[in-house]
Formats: structure tokens, sequence, C-alpha cells
């Protein structure tokens, strides 16, 4: 029994590893959106068998970032305009709203909160030092929180549900942005700044057109790697 529980933790170490490694790749865009992962591939690449290779596909497939479709195998997430732009429109009639009713009804609390969450936002590095511009997950956890906090004082706890999941949705497309869409001159920090600007001094119409410009920036630099 000891022997059999050693080797299902092998197993299981080794399909995160694999996992791990694939998904990484496929966030920093080294493995690009549409491109094949072959099991029989991978399964070299790492020294482990097929069954493990398959488990860490389906895992990155129930996250997204991968597809399986029958007898094609597994592929990278595609790009695809339509789902793109549908997304899109949808975040920003969402998004919008939520944020013209924080500013709307937001009290010293929130914006006290909008403060602090910009401040980490605007003071942790984008991206990692080494290698291809990916993001820096410390970064990613600094702008969700940010994001959430700009709509925190929508007074809508549905509408906050829908803004997260499509938000989640999106994060992919959001990370493709810069190693797919070339998009590494891109000033989003001075976005931030703008719609928080806005926010602070309660201008929601700027606010809400600023958050347009910055959701829109993304779908926008895709677009011409879209199937």
């Amino acid at each position: 029994m000891a022997g059999t529980s050693a080797v299902v933790r092998k197993e299981k170490t080794r399909v995160l590893e694999v996992y791990s490694s694939v998904r990484s790749d496929i966030l920093s865009g080294r493995l690009r959106p549409g491109e094949k992962l072959g099991p029989s591939v991978l399964s070299q690449k790492y020294s482990v068998s097929l069954s493990v290779v398959r488990e860490a596909l389906t895992r990155l497939a129930e996250q997204g970032l991968a597809v399986s479709q029958p007898q094609q195998g597994f592929t990278v997430t595609p790009i695809s305009r339509e789902d793109l732009l549908d997304l899109t429109s949808v975040r920003l009639d969402i998004e919008t709203l939520a944020l013209r009713r924080s500013v709307e009804r937001g009290d010293v609390g929130w914006r006290s909160g909008l403060v602090a969450a910009h401040y980490l936002l605007e003071h942790t590095a984008q991206y990692d030092a080494l290698g291809p511009p990916t993001m820096n997950e410390d970064w990613a956890t600094a702008h969700k929180a940010f994001h959430e906090q700009l709509i925190s004082a929508c007074g809508s706890a549905r509408l906050l549900e829908i803004a997260q999941s499509l938000r989640d949705s999106a994060d992919l497309y959001r990370r493709w942005s810069s190693p797919i869409g070339g998009d590494i001159h891109r000033d989003i920090a001075g976005e931030h700044r703008a719609i928080f600007h806005a926010v602070q001094t309660g201008d929601a119409d700027t606010a809400v057109e600023e958050l347009n410009k910055h959701i829109s920036h993304t779908t926008n630099v895709l677009l011409k790697h879209a199937t």
C-alpha cells in the first residue's frame, strides 16, 4: 500500500509539473493560440507517460487555456474574433454600468480602498524581469484587486458576480496582449491613473469613458490575430 501511494503521489507531482510548464508557455505566448498540443510530443519532452500528459492537458482545458476536439486532440485555445468582440461588448455594458453606480454611490471607505488598491498596482512591476514579456503574477493580483474595487460600490451583488465572471473569461486575452499582440509599449499605468483620478473627483462620465478605452485597447491589439 505504501508503495502504491508513493507511485500515485509521484504521478500527481508529474502532472502538476507538466501542467505548470505548459500553462506558462501558453500564457507567455511561447505556445501560440491554436497551436497543437501533441500528447506524444509532450510525453517525450517531459519524459512522462501519456496518461500524465493527458491529465495535465485536461486541466488546462478545464481552465480555458486549451481546447479538446474529437479526432483532433488538444490545441491551445485560439483567439476567436466572434468571442473576443462579444465578450468585450458585454464587458463594456456591465463594467461601465457598475462603475457609474459606484462613483455615484461610493462612500469615503470605498474611495480610501481604491487609493490603496491603485497605490499597490502603480508600485508593482507589470512584467517578470527575465524572458519574454510575461505578466508578473503579483501585478496580475494587484490589477484584479484594483478593478474589483472600482466597481465594488455599485450596490448589486448580481452585477458584481456577472462582471467578475466576464473579467475571468477575458484573463487569457489580457495576458496575451503583450506576447501575442506585441503591445509592450502601452501606457497601462497611465490608463489606470486616468480612471482613478476621474473616480476620485466624482466624474462618472470621464471614468466610464476611460474604462471603455482601457478595456477596448486589449481587444483592438488582438483582433489581427483572431480567426
